[in-house]
């Protein structure tokens, strides 16, 4: 069956298939997807596969793409086409599927018709598209605008102050019992009834849930993963027992510390800073290079967290997405590209998780980009520094330079020009050896206690998303 006219080459040249998976611009000079992207915005693999089981021309019809508008019908088992459509610069999708997952084969199967460049440009949109891009279009308008009464009556004020109260005295009751069970843990000897130990975190962690304490139940349940068979797990569950005594200390002796400590406080006991009030803080413009993400899995919660840096002020930034119910984030900022756009940073210090404002346009790869990558030795002060400020402090975003070499006992290690090393960790290692080819370029990632965690390479000027 020949293809439909609204259809390009289905063959791509090996040139092209490179550009493809790290996202530089296609023939034509717009601003396609990767396949690594349409890879990356599949809610699960069952989709992704059933999606790129679909991307051929067989099933489809009246496709294209005008601006970021992108439609087409696909054919299904039933008699009427399923209606696509997607709004690439969101990225939003709409299928009259009844699938669940968003996006959805149908739609994942379009990204990739799209992005291996088989969809050709149209001038006039199919109308069941046009028809949905003017109504998401009308909402925007609508949740633009000022709406009258939005501001809270003075009983509301007293109600929302009431209910803040009764949180913070759950809490302070629930940390009092935490800071008994954590004396009691060293008192008995960390050693003693071993085989137990990680039922009483748990039973702990259920506690804090009650308390309305969530990210003290997530360090808890951690703490409960630490079991006898664990190497080090003297060392690793003392410093975790520490860390915790530490933050049940400052929220006791809150009314003693900073404003910007007291924020960062709340933060790693569970409060949350909504949006809204975060966009009304002053924003830091810049072009945002986004440089990695990783998804975790915490407390029933699916969390996405995107790294960013500014070209312009070097500041690292972290966005985070959350989803619930087994569903997977998704978002708008994606690796190997850049956004002009305003950034809102949350309370606390070191400052660095931000809320993304008003944006120039749509997000465009990254073409060229060579960052100053900073030594070992100043990368770790960098981390220290951080660690200070907040001493719950997970991981530090770094732009390191230096060479990535595998070492004797099988892992691998990152040496900058002076010499000084640093362990590098996570899944990403064999491609980074890969794409460097024994050069010497910038690394970033995340770098914590054990090491570097490397989410993209700069190899001359050329950004690599691992």
């Amino acid at each position: 069956m020949p293809y439909p006219s609204s259809f390009g080459s289905a063959h791509l040249r090996a040139a092209d298939v490179i550009s493809h998976r790290y996202g530089a611009r296609v023939a034509g000079g717009d601003d396609r997807w990767s396949v690594r992207r349409v890879d990356e915005a599949a809610p699960d693999d069952q989709v992704r596969k059933a999606g790129r089981r679909l991307a051929i021309p067989t099933p489809w019809s009246d496709v294209g793409v005008t601006g970021s508008l992108l439609f087409g019908r696909c054919q299904g088992s039933g008699k009427t086409p399923y209606q696509v459509s997607i709004d690439v610069a969101g990225p939003r999708y709409k299928c009259s599927c009844p699938s669940r997952k968003f996006p959805c084969k149908h739609a994942v199967a379009l990204l990739y018709l799209w992005a291996e460049g088989r969809i050709d440009q149209q001038g006039v949109a199919a109308d069941f598209a046009a028809e949905w891009a003017r109504q998401h279009a009308d909402q925007e308008a609508r949740r633009a605008a000022p709406r009258a009464g939005t501001e809270r009556t003075p009983e509301q004020e007293q109600a929302a102050e009431k209910r803040a109260a009764d949180r913070d005295d759950r809490v302070d009751a629930g940390l009092a019992d935490l800071a008994l069970f954590l004396r009691d843990q060293v008192n008995r000897g960390l050693a003693t009834d071993s085989h137990h130990r990680s039922r009483r975190f748990q039973e702990q962690a259920a506690r804090m849930v009650d308390a309305q304490a969530p990210g003290i139940a997530t360090r808890l349940r951690d703490l409960a993963e630490i079991t006898d068979g664990v190497p080090d797990w003297p060392a690793r569950l003392t410093e975790g027992l520490g860390r915790l005594h530490l933050l049940v200390r400052a929220w006791q002796q809150r009314d003693r510390l900073p404003d910007d400590l007291v924020a960062t406080v709340r933060s790693h006991v569970g409060f949350t800073t909504r949006s809204e009030d975060v966009l009304t803080t002053p924003g830091v413009p810049d072009t945002w290079v986004v440089l990695g993400l990783r998804d975790a899995d915490e407390d029933r919660v699916s969390v996405r967290r995107v790294w960013l840096r500014g070209i312009e002020t070097g500041r690292p930034a972290l966005v985070m997405f959350f989803a619930a119910g087994g569903a997977q984030p998704t978002s708008n900022l994606c690796p190997g590209t850049a956004l002009e756009a305003t950034l809102h940073f949350h309370p606390g210090r070191p400052t660095l998780r931000a809320v993304v404002g008003e944006r120039a346009a749509q997000a465009q790869p990254v073409s060229a980009w060579a960052p100053t990558g900073s030594s070992v030795a100043e990368a770790r002060a960098q981390w220290r520094t951080a660690l200070a400020a907040d001493p719950w402090l997970q991981q530090w975003p770094a732009l390191v330079a230096g060479e990535l070499q595998k070492d004797p006992l099988g892992g691998f290690g990152l040496i900058d020009a002076a010499g000084d090393s640093v362990a590098v960790i996570g899944e990403n290692t064999w491609p980074a050896l890969a794409v460097a080819g024994g050069s010497s370029c910038v690394f970033a990632g995340e770098l914590g206690g054990t090491g570097l965690r490397v989410s993209a390479a700069v190899v001359g000027d050329r950004l690599v998303v691992l």
